[in-house]
């Protein structure tokens, strides 16, 4: 007998389109979208005839009219590449869907930090299918507007991933063969709520492996998903099938230590998304969330891939995104600086669209995602500080050989801007070209006798008061330092800076 379960019928639903997944197809089923990002309407058929232009997939023909977009749209909201479409009219991809697009990350690195941040309840999984609710009806079960509603005033708040990798840690720790089976997964685990009962379901697994019970029919609505849970898993660099079990990869098994930090990281209760509404705002939050990666998630990034050209080959389709040096000889110190240009900032594809699908398809053989990709979430940071600027009457301006923004106050103070979209494995090698472009483009401004500006660096990602880059810019080189993502900021400023009053917050 093991623990009831939540509510009846309580599983871990994920998309059945994951189980095929390659890293080529993923790959090139978002390069397809990215062209259609901020269309509302009519872009479903030009997306499918655009997959099949480029050989992503076959015509996948529903009702006499190849339909492969709408079958497998749900995929990349489910693995936070794109919102969902259900949700958000227009096709957006996520700043995650930008950074797999331009080599930021690999396939099984968003395999691994994604699988094991995925939560339920979420915004994906919002429909209470036909078959669970008929369940509730006959067990005499209210039913809630959305499933995210019955799983939270249920006390579901799970990370299945996370659960799993949990199991096999402790598994491994205490000398127990380190597997873990399907049916051990139905009877002992679909019935935790939330990741603290893990202790309850490894127990479990102990007694019943120490004294074997028939459990192949607890819980088996649920094989399926869990199935599916596998096969997901083992696409990660944490994990591996083996005759149908899963157990920890080579990888993980080389630096147990990490892999445990990153298991405690995601079982912390204010890593997880908590939602207070069940709405469409709550459902789009979501996507805010599980389509950003903080820092510390980053932490599933690999640091050992450039000595593994089958790793990068297998896993970066378009190449791993590197920092280029600019190769442009200034041949004065001249800055030509311009007013901005907020609506080119602003933009969501410069792909100078076309109903040639041929020829869109070409551009997109030549990578054209990836440099659409590795310019965009930098230049609407840019827009984002422009405005905040523009707002407090200042003059904004750029250079696009040089500056990525410059702006003076009506105080008459001005400030040097340097943006960098960075991950937690290219942020020393990024800091430090922006720390020499600032200090040039200052200097520059300098001898060509317009004046002394401050200079500050801006990166999409959090940093916190304790991060040694923080005083090593501020007060070692007197440079400031703005951290703005998605949805926070946060600014350190030198001791005597005169304009940060007006970036600072």
């Amino acid at each position: 007998m093991t623990r009831p379960l939540p509510y009846p019928g309580h599983s871990w639903p994920f998309s059945q389109h994951a189980v095929g997944l390659t890293p080529r197809t993923l790959y090139d089923f978002l390069k397809c979208a990215a062209p259609f990002e901020g269309q509302t309407d009519d872009y479903d058929d030009k997306i499918t005839e655009l997959m099949i232009a480029t050989g992503v997939l076959t015509a996948n023909e529903r009702d006499g009219s190849p339909d492969a977009w709408r079958d497998y749209q749900q995929l990349l909201a489910e693995l936070g590449l794109i919102y969902s479409t259900l949700t958000c009219p227009a096709l957006t991809l996520t700043e995650l869907g930008h950074m797999f697009l331009a080599g930021e990350i690999g396939f099984s690195e968003l395999l691994s930090a994604q699988a094991l941040r995925y939560q339920y309840p979420n915004g994906q999984k919002w429909v209470i299918q036909g078959r669970l609710r008929n369940l509730l009806v006959e067990n005499s079960i209210p039913i809630p507007d959305t499933f995210m509603e019955l799983q939270a005033t249920n006390g579901v708040l799970l990370k299945p991933g996370s659960l799993i990798l949990r199991i096999l840690l402790t598994l491994k720790e205490q000398l127990h063969t380190p597997v873990l089976s399907v049916s051990e997964c139905q009877a002992f685990l679909i019935p935790c709520k939330t990741n603290s009962e893990w202790t309850a379901a490894y127990s479990e697994i102990i007694k019943n492996r120490s004294k074997p019970s028939e459990i192949d029919q607890i819980n088996r609505h649920a094989r399926r998903n869990i199935q599916d849970w596998f096969k997901l898993l083992s696409k990660t660099d944490f994990f591996e099938i083996d005759n149908g079990n899963l157990k920890l990869s080579a990888y993980a098994v080389s630096d147990l230590e990490l892999v445990k930090a990153y298991c405690e990281l995601q079982e912390d209760i204010t890593t997880f998304w908590i939602p207070i509404l069940f709405d469409r705002a709550a459902r789009l939050q979501w996507f805010d969330y599980f389509g950003h990666l903080t820092f510390d998630t980053q932490k599933a990034l690999r640091f050992d891939i450039a000595e593994d050209a089958d790793y990068v080959e297998k896993n970066y389709q378009s190449g791993i995104e590197e920092e280029e040096d600019d190769l442009t000889i200034a041949e004065t110190a001249t800055v030509n600086l311009q007013p901005i240009d907020l609506d080119h900032l602003g933009r969501d594809t410069f792909f100078n669209f076309t109903d040639d699908i041929e020829a869109l398809a070409d551009r997109l053989r030549k990578g054209a995602q990836k440099r659409h990709a590795k310019t965009l979430l930098h230049d609407r940071i840019i827009k984002s500080l422009a405005e905040k600027f523009l707002a407090q009457g200042a003059t904004v301006e750029s250079d696009p050989n040089s500056i990525d923004l410059f702006t003076r106050w009506p105080s008459g103070d001005s400030a040097i801007f340097e943006v960098k979209t960075v991950t937690r494995r290219s942020i020393q090698g990024r800091l430090r070209t922006a720390i020499g472009q600032v200090q040039e483009y200052a200097y520059r401004r300098g001898i060509a006798g317009v004046g002394l500006s401050e200079k500050v660096v801006v990166i999409n990602t959090e940093l916190t008061d304790a991060a040694w880059q923080t005083n090593f810019l501020t007060d070692h080189l007197n440079i400031g330092l703005i951290c703005s993502s998605l949805h926070s900021y946060k600014a350190f400023a030198p001791q005597s800076s005169s304009s940060k009053e007006f970036w600072i917050v």
